[in-house]
């Protein structure tokens, strides 16, 4: 096969497959070249051919080596250089999907070859035996027939115009369009790095309706969009159809930021709502407060939301009971100097039986009137030491006990100030969020 034939051929191949495993090569002029080079690579092997005119030592070495269509048109070849730009692609530049894209190339050219009359040793040097494709010899292509490379040429050609779309959507998104069902928007949701704008019409008993915008979470049974008007919808609600559902990729990446805040009051509340567009929000209140939700008051000291479009907040009557919850260390003091009082307690036991049995020892030397057992006993009591008083625990004692005051006395004015703050402070909130984020940005 021609080299022209080989450059549209293996761009339409690989465009094909690289589709399939989610790989856009119109998205990235990089991968362009690299199709290139990876569709006319195993004709290095021949110096009049393209590459091998550019590479012509390299050419005339492996020509003169092996001949055309031997080691380059091998599966080990195919495999090694593979392996060999993967490895170099996951040291240097990982979000390029070079291997993959050269790897199909490469293959394409083998495959096209296979398509001709001589065929290619695809098992080489294991085997010389060439491998064609179709069995027919007359099925296959005649490199030299000008009219069959013409005929391919402009079958790849119409073929690579006409199968942009699905090049620049990929197989799978393609697929999901075609059928357009929440289940198949899941997959491409799931498996897509950028945002997607779905159209979709729902039905309520005779009426229909069209509905389009931003696909923001999607599960089998429910969808969630966020319209032009920046607000959240969800599909379906009771007593609506889904009709068919059809998926657009955007350029635009979206992501969550986490956050939290701590301490504010109700209007920076609702100054930070209105900063952006929130999946959740979960928050709790110092006192109860009024939520009101599709107008109506809710009561509650907590709250979580998730999509929501609005947040509007109002204050209660002040409520001034406030419970005492004694610092948890004041406890822990405790039980400390019951462990040392405890284990001073048994330290003294120890000594007193120890200092009993030395004072009996002596006594019994000192009553001793046979000679050779107060000599035993003299050796005894020789080898013995008096037993010494454990240490006073008196100072660690006194220093808990400090301690344990300090803390009652912390408690006492805490509670206090907590009484008073109840009387006269403002509603306060704190809790964290999840924030949705378009190309980095706040909507």
């Amino acid at each position: 096969m021609t080299a022209p034939n080989h450059i549209i051929g293996g761009f339409t191949f690989t465009g094909i497959f690289a589709s399939i495993a989610g790989i856009n090569i119109l998205q990235d002029y990089r991968l362009l070249p690299i199709i290139l080079i990876g569709s006319l690579l195993p004709d290095i092997d021949h110096t009049k051919s393209i590459i091998g005119k550019a590479f012509y030592p390299i050419a005339k070495a492996i020509n003169r080596k092996y001949g055309h269509r031997t080691i380059t048109h091998s599966l080990f070849v195919w495999i090694v250089l593979t392996a060999l730009i993967s490895a170099f692609q996951s040291a240097y530049f990982p979000t390029i999907k070079a291997a993959q894209v050269f790897g199909l190339a490469y293959g394409s050219h083998l495959i096209f070859d296979m398509m001709t009359i001589q065929g290619v040793p695809l098992f080489y040097p294991f085997k010389k035996n060439p491998c064609v494709l179709p069995g027919n010899p007359q099925m296959r292509l005649r490199t030299s027939s000008v009219r069959q490379e013409t005929a391919v040429f402009c079958f790849f050609m119409v073929s690579a115009i006409f199968l942009q779309p699905l090049f620049a959507n990929g197989f799978w998104t393609s697929y999901n369009s075609l059928f357009g069902t929440l289940k198949h928007i899941v997959s491409e949701y799931n498996k897509s790095k950028d945002l997607m704008i779905v159209d979709f019409s729902v039905q309520h008993g005779s009426e229909e309706m069209e509905h389009k915008g931003l696909c923001v979470a999607v599960s089998s049974s429910e969808i969630t969009i966020l319209t032009k008007k920046k607000k959240f919808e969800h599909y379906p609600e009771d007593g609506q159809l889904m009709g068919s559902i059809y998926p657009t990729h955007t350029t635009m990446y979206y992501s969550f930021e986490q956050g939290q805040f701590h301490d504010i009051t109700i209007d920076s509340m609702h100054r930070l709502f209105r900063s952006g567009k929130f999946t959740k929000m979960d928050l709790q209140a110092n006192r109860d407060f009024i939520h009101v939700d599709q107008g109506i008051d809710q009561k509650a000291k907590k709250l979580s939301l998730e999509y929501p479009n609005e947040l509007i907040l109002r204050q209660l009557t002040h409520d001034t009971h406030v419970a005492y919850t004694p610092n948890p260390a004041i406890q822990s003091k405790r039980e400390e100097i019951q462990r040392l009082q405890q284990t001073f307690d048994q330290a003294m036991s120890d000594y007193r039986a120890d200092l009993a049995a030395y004072e009996s020892l002596k006594a019994q030397l000192e009553s001793e009137t046979d000679e050779i057992k107060k000599e035993i006993l003299m050796i005894k009591w020789s080898s013995a030491s008096s037993p010494t008083p454990p240490k006073s625990i008196e100072t660690q004692l006194s220093r808990l006990r400090s301690d344990i005051r300090q803390y009652q006395q912390q408690d006492q004015q805490q509670y206090a100030k907590a009484k008073k703050d109840a009387e006269v402070a403002p509603l306060r909130f704190s809790g964290h969020y999840e924030r949705l984020l378009i190309n980095g940005r706040n909507l």
